[in-house]
């Protein structure tokens, strides 16, 4: 994916962090994040060679000593590349790198939604499509960023669709918290009962663990990471 050992765009100390499951099971979803962010004339760098993990899962798990390594060694390598400012696509990583790391952090959908990042317009010829949104857990209730995937998909032609369990009352996935790795079974009756609560055929989410989850859980619903959802109303502006 990384073509260059240093991928340079105009800048030099923002750093775009995909994070663990974006950057080995979603490729295509960081293609598209880097696409946005060039469109919307966002400087940034990303890391050469392999991406370490910035710790939530570890952490979550409760396995203390080994955050904490990987912290220091992810705070030596930003500072190897003098980064103060991070822009991060995925909620867990962005909480952890803001509150447990401290440092200057943004998710994706909070420096897009600045006004004039993307560009306004709706489906030519169908008009507005409806599209449900799912607020993810790291990204709603425990960073309290709620207006802006809304502004962003209002904003890229998208009518949005509230689930009845919405923002701060919104349902867990089923993925996250080591649910899926341990309670499988659980967690995708936990991740289709969610699914049961869309009536137009169409789910959105900014997260990409919720994405994978609900994808392989989806049946006939379509379900699209928020990089998607953009990138479609984009296209259909043509």
């Amino acid at each position: 994916m990384f073509k260059n050992w240093l991928k340079k765009l105009s800048g030099g100390n923002t750093l775009y962090y995909p994070g663990c499951v974006t950057r080995y099971a979603l490729p295509e979803v960081q293609d598209r994040y880097e696409k946005l962010l060039q469109q919307a004339r966002i400087d940034f760098i990303v890391l050469p060679g392999e991406l370490q993990c910035c710790g939530s899962p570890v952490r979550r798990a409760g396995y203390q000593q080994d955050f904490e390594r990987l912290k220091a060694n992810n705070l030596e390598t930003f500072a190897r590349f003098s980064v103060n400012k991070i822009i991060t696509n995925c909620p867990g990583c962005y909480h952890t790198l803001k509150y447990e790391y401290q440092l200057d952090v943004y998710h994706t959908t909070q420096v897009l939604s600045e006004k004039g990042r993307i560009p306004p317009g709706q489906y030519e010829s169908d008009g507005k499509q409806s599209i449900t949104y799912h607020d993810p857990c790291h990204l709603g209730r425990w960073s309290d960023i709620y207006e802006e995937p809304r502004r962003l998909l209002d904003q890229a032609g998208w009518e949005v669709v509230e689930l009845p369990d919405n923002r701060e009352m919104s349902l867990c996935c089923g993925a996250g918290g080591g649910v899926k790795s341990n309670y499988p079974d659980l967690s995708n009756t936990i991740a289709q009962a969610r699914l049961a609560q869309v009536n137009n055929g169409r789910l959105c989410t900014a997260c990409p663990l919720c994405y994978a989850h609900f994808k392989e859980n989806a049946g006939d619903i379509q379900v699209m990471e928020f990089s998607e959802a953009l990138m479609q109303a984009s296209e259909a502006r043509r």
